[in-house]
């Protein structure tokens, strides 16, 4: 038998085929690297619009209290998602719509939050501890593993965490503050919004639109200022410092009417009102002219001419035991607050110094920005009167004057407000008073 071999032909790649091959999977490796690329940047700058966000949102809160005297209402140490202003209605967001335009531009939105559900994809807290404003970014918003924030109290930014635990219940309102020499801690008021803050225990004694203000119980204080000298004179003390305002004055004639000890008879103050009334300082025009303090607290008639019992008694003791000299009476103080003269308080007579009692329309004020707790009490318990031409129909802009002057006797009063006084005048009974916050 014949066996017939047959001569297999064996093909392989040419070198061409393999250039082609090789060619063609580095085109597809350099796509896949450029679309990944691609991708990572657009995430890095996503993040970047998110920290701007956040920054500019941290800010515009801090602003807000550093003028306001306090965080806005509502704002709390949970988180709370900041609502959409082109969403219909913010029911279960945080509304920051009235920081616009004097403290935002626009209300920030995060670049891929497009759901329907209101928010803008930033919540809002205010720390416990440290009493600081933080903001976050929500959760199903996160990109590239990290979370976008700013003051967190979890890990620091731009780190990976899973957590997004919620702080305590409610806002801390005394954070701990140290007072600088005659300066005295004044308890905060949760009706007014102010946590802790220190005040002059005396009247400023320095101070211009160039020289920083200073306080001591020697010399008489400065008069002549105006409410924009005052401001500036305050404020060149350094960060923190600044004229008083009106609801940090409120913090405190309250707190003075609630202590037994500054009312003439001693008794309780719902029995004052037959019997007696607060302490009103110097204000009977005699002397004519404003007076030095003393730094022992126990004479606080001093200059008065009085030795003992006289409702001229200068000085007012706090609920924590700290001592203010001239809350009423000596010289009437700026505090930084203006109205328009179309929007100040007013009663059906229209006439200028008038009872508390008498106010029927508080303009753009209410009860509790201007007037003791006890609505039956005026000048007869020696609480001040208001000096408000309440039918004005001009848009002058008028600065609040407190606590009056030497010369106001029954017009005097930790209450007594003057709204005649645009924030350029200067007068030689008015002076001012700073706070740090």
């Amino acid at each position: 038998m014949k066996i017939i071999k047959t001569k297999q032909l064996q093909k392989g790649f040419t070198l061409i085929e393999i250039l082609l091959v090789i060619v063609l999977i580095g085109i597809l490796i350099a796509i896949g690297l450029v679309s990944f690329n691609s991708e990572a940047r657009f995430i890095d700058a996503r993040n970047d619009i998110r920290k701007t966000h956040m920054q500019t949102l941290e800010s515009a809160i801090t602003q807000y209290k550093l003028r306001e005297g306090k965080y806005p209402t509502g704002l709390s140490r949970n988180y709370q998602e900041i609502c959409d202003p082109e969403a219909t209605g913010c029911t279960g967001f945080f509304d920051l719509e009235f920081l616009v335009p004097n403290y935002l531009q626009s209300i920030p939105q995060d670049p891929n939050d497009t759901d329907a559900t209101g928010g803008t994809g930033y919540s809002i807290a205010v720390d416990a501890t440290t009493n600081i404003v933080s903001v976050r970014l929500k959760e199903s918003l996160r990109e590239g593993g990290v979370i976008i924030a700013v003051n967190d109290p979890l890990p620091a930014e731009l780190t990976t965490v899973t957590a997004n635990t919620p702080l305590a219940a409610t806002v801390a309102v005394n954070p701990p503050i140290l007072c600088p020499s005659n300066y005295i801690k004044v308890p905060g008021n949760s009706l007014y919004g102010t946590s802790d803050f220190c005040v002059m225990k005396y009247e400023a004694k320095t101070g211009s639109s160039t020289v920083a203000a200073t306080t001591q119980a020697a010399g008489t204080p400065t008069v002549n200022i105006s409410q924009t000298n005052s401001i500036t004179a305050c404020r060149l003390n350094g960060a923190g410092y600044g004229l008083i305002n009106n609801r940090e004055w409120m913090t405190i004639a309250r707190n003075i009417e609630g202590q037994l000890s500054n009312w003439t008879t001693g008794t309780a103050a719902s029995t004052a009102i037959s019997a007696g009334g607060l302490y009103r300082g110097h204000s009977d025009n005699s002397p004519a002219n404003a007076l030095a303090a003393n730094t022992n607290d126990s004479l606080g008639y001093e200059g008065t001419g009085n030795s003992g019992f006289s409702i001229e008694r200068r000085t007012h003791t706090l609920s924590n035991g700290e001592t203010i000299w001239d809350m009423s009476g000596n010289v009437t103080e700026w505090t930084s607050d203006t109205i328009l003269g179309n929007q100040k308080p007013n009663n059906s007579s229209g006439a200028l110094w008038q009872e508390w009692t008498a106010i029927s329309n508080y303009g753009t004020l209410s009860y509790d920005l201007v007037r003791p707790s006890n609505p039956a009490w005026n000048s007869s318990q020696n609480m001040g009167q208001i000096l408000s031409d309440g039918t004005s129909t001009n848009n002058t802009i008028y600065a609040f004057l407190r606590g009056g002057g030497w010369n106001y006797t029954s017009n005097a009063g930790v209450f007594a407000l003057a709204l005649d006084s645009t924030p350029t005048l200067s007068y030689n009974i008015i002076g001012f008073r700073c706070v740090l916050r």
